[in-house]
């Protein structure tokens, strides 16, 4: 489901966008069960509007302003049903089965709509949800959304490109994310044979 913001993969090298979905998303399934497990941190939206080329620079960094003030996190539960050699499925019920752990491992809590700026809960409701079940029927209409504060006096809480590990509980099934995100960092040079490492590692390996 790798649609998501209507990005088209090239058959290429990967765009900055499609390599930060294959961090930011899960997909597991494990027998007559599948979870869909999204992390949306507002850099994500930054680098694909920016490679759309369908806004300003102010637009983007407006929206940005918005959405770095909160951690979203997208969830679908499915039970896999095999009726008749046909493959379908039956939506979950989720709410307090979602649990965020923040960076010190403490329980986050998500936030009622009342306390979520107005203009974010349109992008959501309004935008983010039509979408998925336009290119998702059933699946996408079964992902939920959640909202958490993202901000401490004044300082973003969990940032993309700086360390630490948090991670989503669903259903008993943890998934996380260690931080920074690879797909962010620059590539970093090994001194000794001047090969290209990933911008994540702290020593050359050979």
């Amino acid at each position: 489901l790798t649609f998501f913001a209507g990005l088209q993969i090239s058959a290429q090298q990967k765009s900055t966008s499609e390599k930060m979905l294959e961090e930011i998303q899960y997909t597991r399934q494990t027998q007559g069960n599948l979870k869909l497990v999204w992390w949306i941190p507002a850099d994500y939206w930054e680098i694909a509007i920016e490679e759309n080329g369908g806004a300003t620079p102010e637009q983007i960094n407006y929206i940005k302003s918005l959405l770095e003030e909160y951690t979203i996190i997208i969830v679908g539960d499915y039970t896999i049903l095999s009726p008749d050699n046909t493959i379908d499925f039956k939506i979950n019920k989720i709410g307090k089965d979602v649990i965020l752990y923040g960076l010190q491992g403490e329980k986050v809590p998500s936030l009622k709509d009342s306390q979520v700026d107005e203009k974010v809960l349109t992008m959501i409701n309004e935008v983010l949800k039509p979408l998925f079940t336009e290119m998702a029927g059933k699946m996408g209409s079964g992902l939920s959304f959640f909202v958490y504060n993202n901000k401490r006096d004044g300082k973003i809480i969990i940032d993309p490109r700086k360390s630490g590990e948090f991670r989503v509980e669903v259903n008993h099934d943890v998934f996380k994310w260690q931080l920074p995100l690879v797909s962010l960092l620059s590539d970093k040079i090994c001194p000794i044979d001047q090969q290209k490492m990933s911008g994540n590692w702290n020593f050359c390996p050979f």
